[in-house]
C-alpha cells in the first residue's frame, strides 16, 4: 500500500507538472482510425522484420511500459485487444513519453505498421498525444486482479486488467439480440412498461419500496411487467415481448440478485403448450446464433440445449424419488416428512409438491428439462381442466437451476378476484410475499382478455449457461454489493 501511495503521489506531481506547461491531461476528442482486433488481422500474414508503409491511428489504455535506453516498448489496449507501440529517441516528443507516460494512462498514436523480429505486430509512432491521466496504480501486471469481491466491487477495473471478462459481456449483447430478432421475425412488437408501479404484481415476491412527493403517494419497483403486458392484451395488442429489468426485495446468492432481467412474452389466442414449442425454438436459434450449435459444455457438464426431456411435476418426483405424490394431502405430508423434506410452512398439498421438488428434485435436472402441470399456487394460471389440483403451466429447468415461467393466463376477472382477496388475508397476517389486489387490473379485464399465454425466461441465468459462469454476478455487469465501510 506504501508504494502505492508513492506512486500516486508522482502521478499527482505529474499532473501539475503538466497543467503548468499548458497541456491538458484530459483531452476532449481524439480521431480514431484503426481498432487494434482489425490491424491484427489485416496483417497476420505480415512476417518478421517486415514493414508497411501506410500509417494506423489508435487509442487506448497503456497497460505496460518496457524502457531500453533510446527506446521503449509499451502495450496499448482498446475495447478490441492490444498491440505493441515501439517508441524511437528521434521521434519529437520521445522525453516526454519517458518523463509523463505511466501504465494506465489513455493515450492516442499514429505510426507505420511493422513486424518485430520475435514476431510481435507493432506500430512504430511517430507521434502521440495524451489524452486521460491516470493517478490510480492497476494491479499488479502478474497477478491480475482475481479477487472476486473486488473484481464485483470495481468491475471497471476487472475489465482493465482482466480483458476475457469483457467478452462475457460482448456475448450477452449477443444473445438479447439474437432474442429481439428472433421474436421480431415472428410478428411480436416490442414495448416498454412502467418499472414504478402503485401496485405490484405479477408473482409472488418481496418488493422494493419508494416515494413519489409530487403526489405524496408510495410506489413499488416491479417486481414483474406481466400485468402490464395483459392489459395491453385487452387494448388490442396480440403478440408482445420486453426485455424488462426487475426488483425483488429477497435473498442474494449465485443464482439471485435483487435487480436482474427478464424477457417477457404475451401472445394472444394460444396456451402454454404453444409456449413450450416456442422456447425451445428460441432457445436453440440463440444457441446457434451465438454459439454455432446447441451443444454447450456448463461447469464441466456437457448439455444439449437442442433437447428437453419433458415430464409433469408428478412425474419428475417418482422419477427422481420414487415417491408418488398423486395422493390426498394428509398422505402427502407423510411422505414429505419420510423424504426428509421440512413441511412445517406449508398449507396445501400444492406447497407441499412444490417444496419437495425444489428440495428433492430439482438439483438433479442437470440436462435440460421441462416441468409442466406444476401445483395451482399463483392464481394467474388456468386450471387443468383434468385436476383443479393443478395448472397448465411449465417451467424450464437445466443444470440444476429454473431458466424461466410460462402458464396458460386465467382471463376469468372475478377468480382472480377472489384469489387476491384470499393473498390480501395472508398478507395481512404476515405474509409478505403475498400478491396484492389489483383493481385497475380487474377492471381492466372486465372488459375482455383474450386467451392468452405469456413466457419469461431470466436473462442473467441464460447468459451463465452460455457463458459456462458460475454465478449470477458473473454476467450482471455491476451485481449488488454491501457497501465497504
Amino acid at each position: 500500500m506504501a508504494r502505492e501511495e508513492e506512486i500516486r503521489k508522482e502521478r499527482e506531481k505529474k499532473l501539475k507538472e503538466l497543467i503548468a506547461k499548458g497541456i491538458d491531461p484530459y483531452a476532449h476528442s481524439f480521431n480514431v482510425k484503426d481498432k487494434t482486433a482489425e490491424l491484427q488481422k489485416k496483417y497476420e500474414k505480415l512476417k518478421p522484420g517486415e514493414k508497411k508503409e501506410e500509417k494506423a491511428r489508435v487509442a487506448g489504455r497503456i497497460i505496460s511500459i518496457r524502457e531500453h535506453g533510446k527506446i521503449a516498448f509499451a502495450t496499448l489496449q482498446d475495447s478490441t485487444g492490444k498491440i505493441q507501440l515501439f517508441l524511437e529517441k528521434n521521434i519529437p516528443n520521445f522525453d516526454f513519453f519517458k518523463r509523463y507516460i505511466d501504465t494506465g494512462d489513455i493515450i492516442g498514436c499514429e505510426g507505420k505498421i511493422f513486424r518485430t523480429a520475435r514476431g510481435e505486430l507493432s506500430i512504430a509512432v511517430e507521434d502521440f498525444k495524451l489524452l486521460t491521466k491516470s493517478l490510480a496504480v492497476l494491479p499488479e501486471k502478474w497477478h491480475g486482479l482475481q479477487d472476486k469481491e473486488l473484481r464485483y466491487r470495481q468491475r471497471y477495473l476487472d475489465l482493465i486488467v482482466n480483458p476475457h471478462v469483457k467478452e462475457i459481456f460482448l456475448k450477452r449483447s449477443t444473445i438479447i439480440e439474437a432474442m429481439r430478432k428472433f421474436l421480431l421475425k415472428r410478428g411480436y412488437v416490442e414495448v416498454e412498461t412502467p418499472i414504478l408501479q402503485p401496485i405490484y404484481g405479477g408473482t409472488n415476491a418481496r418488493p422494493f419500496e419508494t416515494f413519489l412527493h409530487a403526489l405524496k403517494m408510495k410506489l413499488y419497483l416491479r417486481i414483474s411487467n406481466e400485468l402490464y403486458l395483459k392489459r395491453l392484451l385487452v387494448g388490442g395488442y396480440e403478440k408482445l415481448f420486453e426485455f424488462s429489468p426487475d426488483f425483488r426485495n429477497e435473498g442474494i446468492d449465485r443464482l439471485h440478485n435483487p435487480e436482474f432481467l427478464q424477457l417477457e412474452t404475451m401472445h394472444a389466442y394460444v396456451d402454454y403448450r404453444y409456449n413450450m414449442k416456442l422456447f425451445q425454438e428460441l432457445i436453440a436459434y440463440v444457441a446457434k446464433q451465438v454459439l454455432g450449435k446447441t451443444k454447450i459444455s456448463y461447469q464441466g457438464k456437457e448439455l444439449d440445449l437442442g433437447r428437453w426431456k419433458k415430464l409433469s411435476m408428478l412425474e419428475a418426483i417418482e422419477n427422481y424419488t420414487g415417491l408418488n405424490f398423486d395422493c390426498s394431502e394428509s398422505n402427502a405430508r407423510k411422505l414429505a416428512i419420510k423424504a426428509g423434506v421440512s413441511i412445517e410452512d406449508c398449507s396445501s398439498w400444492g406447497e407441499i409438491v412444490e417444496k419437495v421438488f425444489s428440495e428433492l428434485v430439482e438439483p438433479k435436472l442437470q440436462e435440460p428439462h421441462i416441468i409442466y402441470d406444476m401445483p395451482a399456487s399463483n392464481g394467474l394460471a388456468k386450471l387443468k381442466h383434468e385436476d383443479n389440483r393443478l395448472a397448465e403451466r411449465f417451467e424450464p429447468f437445466v443444470a440444476g437451476f429454473e431458466l424461466g415461467n410460462s402458464y396458460s393466463e386465467e382471463n376469468d376477472p372475478k377468480r382472480i378476484e377472489a384469489f387476491w382477496r384470499k393473498a390480501e388475508q395472508e398478507f395481512k397476517k404476515g405474509k409478505i410475499e403475498a400478491q396484492r389486489l389489483d383493481i385497475d387490473f380487474i377492471k381492466a379485464l372486465e372488459y375482455g382478455m383474450p386467451p392468452a399465454s405469456g413466457l419469461g425466461i431470466g436473462i442473467d441465468r441464460l447468459v451463465m449457461l452460455f457463458t459456462d459462469s458460475a454465478s449470477i454476478r458473473d454476467v450482471i455487469l455491476f451485481p449488488f454489493m454491501k457497501p465497504e465501510k
